[in-house]
């Protein structure tokens, strides 16, 4: 399965090089490495993602908005499946190779991901595949061409941050396409920055807060039409 790895950075820079570093480093699959810079004013990520000599790197010189970039992304390069890293998040050994056993042997697969929030979640074992069921993938999530060519693109409503995520997972699950973390891993999250008063997290907190509202009504709206395809 050809599989690409879709980054966004924003300055961050050592948090990003060693969370991504050491992802690409137990991936357990191989992979082609996509970026997307988002508007770094530290021009030391910049430099650093082009010595990884990625498939694909693109420089904005401001914050195109998550969904945008991640469309952008999958569509300019082809594959049987894309995967979404957080710049902050460490995830666990051959993480990559059991999403691909997920998408190999679950059929009608949604998203899945790496959970790193503290919740309780349905186990199931389809296949072999051990599995946490789950409404919806939060951070790190992998999505299959089947499902993208399902619901198709990221919702854009939700500008540079924020809840498009979870749109997808919603989207997928009304589609017949349940969503699932691996239940044998978990990752850990070293950007947690909630209630720090720096411009980061400032725009988190304001497109976050903007997000959820869009989110609510999106969702309504999947639910009664169940028109889900964007």
């Amino acid at each position: 399965m050809k599989v690409n790895i879709l980054l966004l950075t924003i300055n961050r820079f050592d948090i990003t090089r060693f969370c991504i570093g050491e992802a690409m480093k137990n991936a357990g699959h191989p992979f082609e490495l996509c970026i997307t810079d988002n508007g770094s004013t530290d021009k030391r990520i910049i430099e650093w993602a082009q010595e990884l000599n990625p498939l694909y790197h693109k420089v904005n010189g401001y914050n195109q908005g998550t969904p945008q970039a991640l469309n952008e992304m999958i569509e300019k390069n082809p594959a049987d499946a894309w995967v979404f890293l957080g710049n902050d998040i460490r995830l666990p050994a051959n993480w990559l190779a059991d999403m691909v056993t997920a998408a190999k042997y679950v059929n009608q697969l949604g998203v899945v991901g790496v959970n790193w929030r503290p919740m309780e979640y349905e186990q199931v074992i389809i296949n072999g595949v051990p599995l946490w069921k789950t409404e919806r993938v939060f951070g790190d999530m992998f999505i299959t061409n089947k499902l993208r060519q399902k619901i198709g693109r990221f919702c854009e409503d939700y500008g540079v941050y924020g809840f498009w995520d979870s749109d997808y997972s919603i989207r997928a699950g009304i589609a017949g396409r349940p969503n699932y973390y691996l239940a044998d891993k978990t990752s850990l999250h070293e950007g947690d920055d909630v209630g720090q008063n720096n411009p980061y997290r400032k725009m988190k907190d304001e497109a976050l807060a903007k997000g959820k509202e869009i989110w609510m009504e999106n969702w309504k709206r999947y639910e009664a039409t169940k028109e889900v395809y964007i």
